[in-house]
């Protein structure tokens, strides 16, 4: 379902919708966790950078079209530097998997390290949203 609305959404050439397919996409995934009941996903890390990538790369699909650059290269330095964020997500992540799991019987600790993580996440995102923003200005 998310994929299609995410293909609907590039052919309509509109950025609007593209948070939603990733809440969708997000929410498919924690659909699968809960019906799994894994005690820690290792593969939660590779989620996260594959959202982050897709939601920037569905940004820069859409802005490529309408605006006009200044040098002919500016469209693969940005493909260059959403692969680096990506990469830096899933390293990011898979840190916090691995003190997650290491502190997993604590309790507290464990929740400390995953709020810690959330707030991470979102700074990323808002860090990429802001990026994307300047860009497109």
């Amino acid at each position: 379902m998310a994929s299609v609305v995410l293909v609907a959404t590039l052919a309509a050439g509109r950025t609007e919708p593209i948070a939603a397919v990733l809440v969708l996409l997000g929410a498919a995934y924690a659909v699968t966790l809960v019906a799994d009941d894994p005690t820690l996903d290792a593969r939660s890390a590779i989620v996260g950078a594959a959202l982050l990538a897709i939601g920037e790369l569905a940004h820069l699909s859409v802005e490529a079209r309408s605006a006009v650059t200044e040098e002919a290269d500016a469209v693969a330095r940005r493909v260059g530097s959403v692969a680096v964020l990506a990469l830096i997500a899933l390293g990011l992540g898979g840190i916090v998997l691995a003190v997650a799991d290491l502190l997993r019987a604590g309790g507290l600790a464990t929740e400390v390290v995953g709020v810690a993580a959330a707030v991470g996440a979102v700074g990323l995102l808002v860090l990429a949203a802001r990026e994307a923003r300047g860009d497109a200005e």
